[in-house]
């Protein structure tokens, strides 16, 4: 596959995916990832951080066998699975090699041909974070199986703006896709629950400047979704502490996404 990284050169780009039972989704989300990155300069690795129970991290182990870029598994076993999904991605950050850290699905529900625009505004050194917007104009959500689960994405959205006032500077506060500059999270205290860790970054992160990007939020390819009644209890209470936080200090009033912000995307 393109995308070579020497190996005693560190890669300007880690992106990090969170798996849990996501065998079949593996190899074609290395395949078109690989595709969209060829052209990156600086080089680009992707780090696995896996908690499951199949066969995933021996698909994982054989890409890496056949990659001619860097692939690193970080597989926790039970016991091992401290903060669910977001504190996956918090390990992962802390293996990481990249200036610019991206966090994507598994599942192909966040499209791997994304990932370059989501990139380039934090690889340019303009912003800080850049996130994946379902809202936007070039955006969608098709991949929001039925009516009840857009209502309830719907609100989780209104309560996160309400709740953690810096999330206001990004149109989807709860997307599972976004770019950062390192800088960002390396001295946060990170104490992600569940699987909403762009909140807890955009709440205790080091961040100043925010853009949106806008993209299709496709179909599950394979598997099946982890979204459960106990995933949305724990996204609750997480919002719960992440207010208390806001409440208790007064917050960087630069925060903000600026006028200019970036509308790429997906047709």
């Amino acid at each position: 596959m393109p995308g070579e990284v020497l190996e005693s050169a560190l890669p300007i780009l880690s992106v990090v995916i969170p798996t849990r039972n996501e065998a079949s989704n593996i190899e074609p989300l290395v395949r078109r990832l690989a595709s969209a990155l060829k052209d990156l300069g600086g080089g680009w690795e992707l780090v696995f951080v896996d908690d499951s129970d199949d066969t995933t991290p021996d698909t994982v182990e054989h890409l890496a066998s056949e990659t001619d870029f860097r692939i690193t598994l970080l597989h926790r076993w039970p016991g091992q699975r401290d903060g669910g999904l977001g504190g996956a991605v918090k390990l992962g950050f802390s293996k990481a090699s990249g200036r610019v850290l991206a966090v994507m699905d598994a599942d192909l529900q966040h499209p791997p041909e994304i990932v370059p625009a989501l990139v380039s505004p934090v690889l340019s050194g303009q912003w800080d974070l850049a996130v994946g917007n379902r809202y936007g104009f070039l955006g969608g959500r098709d991949g929001l199986s039925g009516p009840l689960r857009r209502v309830i994405a719907i609100s989780c959205r209104f309560l996160a703006h309400r709740l953690v006032p810096n999330s206001r500077a990004i149109s989807d506060p709860m997307s599972g896709l976004f770019a950062l500059e390192r800088s960002v999270v390396d001295r946060a205290q990170l104490r992600p629950e569940g699987y909403k860790i762009l909140l807890e970054v955009v709440a205790r992160g080091d961040w100043h400047r925010a853009t949106n990007v806008d993209y299709r939020f496709d179909e599950r390819y394979s598997g099946q979704s982890k979204a459960r009644l106990a995933e949305g209890l724990v996204f609750l209470r997480h919002l719960w502490h992440l207010w208390l936080v806001s409440r208790s200090k007064e917050g960087p009033s630069a925060k903000a996404s600026a006028p200019g912000t970036a509308k790429e995307g997906l047709n």
